[in-house]
């Protein structure tokens, strides 16, 4: 017991005096005997697992008596779910994110009475939700959300064993999974970011849906050539690609894979990779997972268009980056703002920005900036800032050297990349709420 989260109160006391389940089992006796109950009680092992595991019936009387008289506790808080009070010391993102990580990665490996199925369709829908609202959302406040969100997902699961809603709330808990895995990136976790990736592959393996997983590797792709092992993220694409659904899917994988392999050199695969992303987005659109509810799951052509802008970057073409770059800009504006993705565009941004500078014109790189860095910092996530922290160093080189414009630009990246949201914290929540 000492070695996982408590799942109720009893669980939660027994684990802080150091409990196992054995010493539940040869304690219970003794503490009938101090509560003055006479005779000779015991407790079966599976009894005492299910009031360990919370949201038990009442036990006989007696059996309550025992456990208020050795907890101190009324039995129907006991077998209720375990208290968490605020901590009074700050708790930072990466607090929330290490923990929400590794408690993804561990129920990701294991496999699980049924639930109303009025408690799939609201899961489902805050999980559709939550991947719109991504695109308009704070990551900090998306973190908050989509971590009580997994954990009720994970409650449900515990509560049935039917194979057909298994698999349900293991779509669903991929799902959930996969957000968190860009919220961690966008927080600038790359770790926690590719440890809930492999936590949604895996819900994806196990209910043998090709989407989630296809996705799933593309969360975890992006990561890695971000994280600096392009080579890496190249291996993962090609075996993915091997599986995806064609349209939506493969339009991802082609896309992040182009960024990697632009990270390489490699000219003539970035653009084959690029041009194969063009010809499934032509296939794309009837995909009942990712295009059916869009948001962070989907993939259209302005987040085409910022791929291959960031791949021309990478590669130093400044013009044709240009080019890219506002295209991305221009399918970006069409799109209505609540489905807009307020971070890709600023990518957008940045990337015509350095496209300027690696052609030489440092007033259009400023304007194109400028929106950028009047960003609050909640707003600048990882991918935003690491873009600029590049075009930061551009600026550095002896090519701008003395060049008033390039000084005063850099300076307010400096100031701009010192502010990032991957430097600043959020406020306590308590786990499991």
């Amino acid at each position: 017991m000492a070695n996982r989260d408590p799942r109720s109160r009893l669980e939660q006391l027994a684990q802080a005096r150091r409990l196992s389940l054995g010493d539940f089992l040869k304690e219970f006796p003794r503490q009938a005997e101090a509560a003055g109950e006479d005779g000779v009680f015991h407790v079966s092992e599976r009894q005492a697992k299910r009031w360990l595991a919370g949201g038990a019936p009442l036990p006989r009387a007696v059996s309550c008596r025992v456990l208020e008289h050795w907890f101190d506790e009324p039995v129907e808080q006991l077998l209720g779910p375990p208290k968490f009070e605020i901590a009074t010391t700050a708790v930072t993102e990466e607090d929330i994110i290490v923990n929400a990580a590794r408690e993804s990665a561990s129920h990701s490996i294991e496999s699980s009475s049924a639930i109303d199925p009025s408690a799939l369709e609201h899961l489902a829908a805050m999980a559709a939700q939550a991947a719109v609202d991504y695109y308009k959302t704070s990551s900090i406040e998306m973190l908050n959300n989509l971590v009580a969100l997994r954990n009720s997902v994970y409650e449900q699961l515990d509560r049935t064993h039917k194979p057909r809603q298994q698999a349900e709330l293991y779509l669903i808990a991929g799902q959930v999974c996969g957000l968190l895995s860009s919220v961690s990136w966008d927080l600038g976790h790359a770790d926690m970011a590719e440890e809930q990736a492999r936590a949604a592959h895996t819900y994806g393996s196990v209910i043998d849906h090709l989407s989630l997983s296809a996705w799933a590797r593309a969360l975890q792709v992006t990561v890695a050539f971000w994280d600096g092992r392009p080579r890496r993220a190249v291996t993962i694409a090609q075996a993915a690609l091997e599986t995806a659904p064609a349209g939506t899917a493969r339009a991802r994988l082609h896309s992040v894979k182009a960024r990697s392999l632009a990270l390489l050199g490699a000219r003539q695969e970035v653009q084959a990779e690029l041009a194969k992303a063009a010809d499934e987005l032509d296939r794309a659109g009837d995909d009942p997972f990712l295009d059916e509810i869009g948001g962070e799951l989907g993939f259209d052509r302005s987040r085409q268009a910022l791929c291959a802008g960031a791949a021309f970057v990478a590669l130093g073409d400044g013009d044709q980056a240009e080019v890219e770059a506002l295209r991305a800009l221009d399918l970006f504006g069409e799109l209505p703002e609540a489905i807009r993705w307020a971070a890709g565009e600023s990518g957008a941004r940045i990337d015509l920005g350095t496209a300027r500078v690696l052609r030489g014109d440092l007033d259009g790189a400023e304007h194109a900036l400028r929106p950028v860095l009047e960003l609050d910092p909640p707003r600048r996530t990882e991918a935003v800032t690491l873009r600029m922290q590049h075009l930061g160093r551009m600026l550095g080189t002896a090519r701008y050297r003395g060049a008033i414009e390039a000084i005063n630009l850099g300076n307010e990246i400096e100031d701009f990349t010192a502010h990032s949201l991957a430097r600043t914290t959020v406020r306590a929540i308590t786990d499991g709420r």
